[in-house]
């Protein structure tokens, strides 16, 4: 039964499979079917294995099994490898040791197969399933390098350090994307020495744009905050040489938000986003400016946008990118509130509401930056109909969810969330109260979320 689990251990965890061709599930979303069938395979492989080695000591014939017989010691030598995938991929190991993890990885799993194949030594039907593993991966290998190098092609890339501290990479490309979708990236450069071997995961944050109306090639966006591996590799070297250029391979795009996720089909869009996954949030916010910018004849729709920061600076940058993203669209048949939390102000609070609103006031309550209220009233006059606040304290999730399904009108709402795991783990059941009521004839709740983690 272990062996019958190895195809599809191996369909689950590639990047182009037929799984997803099949049933449109991005890969990622595969990845816990990948986790919990590699586990599975584990549970199944020690109840194989220790009756074999119990009922040997038992008969005395331990050491004789295992200096005659091939089946014995290569069995443990696939065990050992096997071993430390499944404790080496437990998510709270996988993403402290990341970079260690996603270089031996390859190297143990190749390993474990050659061992096993050993081990199973053409009995009964072995063979054939690793024929369909083998015939499995090699698709999803040949596909993804058809990809990457005959249709993406090379692509050159620029690299600079924004004030904030984030990594800004910017590549020009015919290729067409989805909001919220994401590339493997591979930088060609052996500035960055092991790192340019492997390709590495970033999600978009712009929006693809038809070359004939803008009449130039559309720009994928990426903003990275520096962490371990090649992020902070890239920072060191952005530190050196403010603007760089790079050649890269793209293998993508892959996931993205549903396609019957269209903000059209939506009262109320709700973006709710943390730190770096702010970067997320703005090509879906953009895309609902875009739809709802294209057709005036809907009825007034609402896009609401939260976003929270430890880091000043990243808050005032987050707020720069929504203000050039609304000042692009004709906004005044639509609201849309923009709420900023930045936790590294305490107790300073700063509100600017939009004018017409019922309480329309520029008050400080406590001593903050002029340059921090000067932007944050540029941004309430971006649009009639847009208020901006910005306040020291933690954004109340469940109650913003709650308001916002509440709202008389809303009939179908629309939720994005990226950011760090508490506060995905609060939209998740905020949302699920909020289906609740979809039964008793409330809001209906669509949720999609991201995770920082890969």
């Amino acid at each position: 039964m272990a062996l019958a689990l190895l195809p599809f251990v191996l369909a689950l965890g590639a990047k182009a499979n037929l799984i997803s061709a099949l049933t449109g599930v991005p890969h990622e979303k595969l990845q816990v079917y990948h986790h919990w069938a590699s586990y599975a395979m584990f549970v199944l492989a020690l109840i194989h294995t220790f009756p074999f080695i119990i009922f040997n000591i038992w008969k005395g014939q331990m050491v004789e099994k295992w200096n005659t017989s091939v089946v014995y010691w290569t069995g443990v030598a696939a065990l050992i490898p096997q071993t430390y995938l499944t404790f080496m991929s437990l998510p709270s190991i996988r993403n402290r040791y990341y970079e260690f993890f996603k270089a031996t990885h390859f190297l143990v799993a190749l390993l474990f197969l050659l061992f096993f194949f050993f081990h199973c030594d053409f009995r009964l039907s072995s063979w054939d399933y690793f024929v369909a593993a083998g015939a499995i991966y090699l698709f999803s290998l040949f596909a993804a390098w058809t990809r990457t190098h005959l249709i993406n092609g090379r692509h050159s890339a620029t690299v600079d350090l924004l004030p904030c501290g984030f990594i800004r990479i910017r590549i020009p490309t015919i290729m067409s994307w989805r909001p919220g979708q994401h590339i493997f990236i591979r930088f060609l450069s052996p500035h960055l020495g092991l790192h340019c071997l492997t390709a590495h995961p970033f999600t978009i944050c712009s929006l693809s744009q038809d070359p004939d109306k803008v009449g130039k090639a559309s720009e994928i966006v990426f903003y990275v905050k520096p962490r371990h591996g090649i992020t902070a590799r890239m920072a060191k070297i952005a530190t050196k040489s403010p603007v760089f250029s790079q050649t890269v391979l793209l293998e993508g795009p892959y996931g993205g938000i549903s396609d019957t996720a269209n903000p059209a089909e939506f009262d109320t869009v709700l973006v709710i986003a943390g730190g770096s996954g702010g970067g997320f949030s703005l090509a879906i916010v953009e895309e609902a400016l875009r739809v709802y910018g294209n057709m005036p004849g809907l009825h007034q729709r609402n896009i609401q946008v939260v976003f929270a920061t430890r880091n000043k600076e990243v808050a005032e940058w987050y707020r720069e990118e929504i203000d050039n993203r609304t000042s692009m669209y004709d906004v005044s048949a639509k609201t849309v509130s923009i709420s900023i939390h930045d936790t590294s102000l305490e107790h300073t609070e700063l509100s600017v509401s939009a004018p017409g609103t019922k309480e329309s006031s520029n008050e400080i309550t406590d001593e903050i930056e002029p340059a921090l209220s000067e932007k944050c009233s540029g941004a309430a006059a971006t649009g009639q109909h847009i208020s901006t606040i910005v306040s020291g304290s933690r954004p109340s999730l469940p109650h913003i969810i709650d308001t916002a399904t509440s709202t008389p009108g809303s009939h179908r709402i629309a939720i994005f969330a990226c950011g760090p795991a508490s506060m995905l783990h609060d939209v998740r059941n905020a949302a699920a109260e909020a289906q609740k009521r979809t039964l008793r004839g409330g809001a209906e709740v669509y949720l999609h979320t991201e995770s920082f983690s890969w």
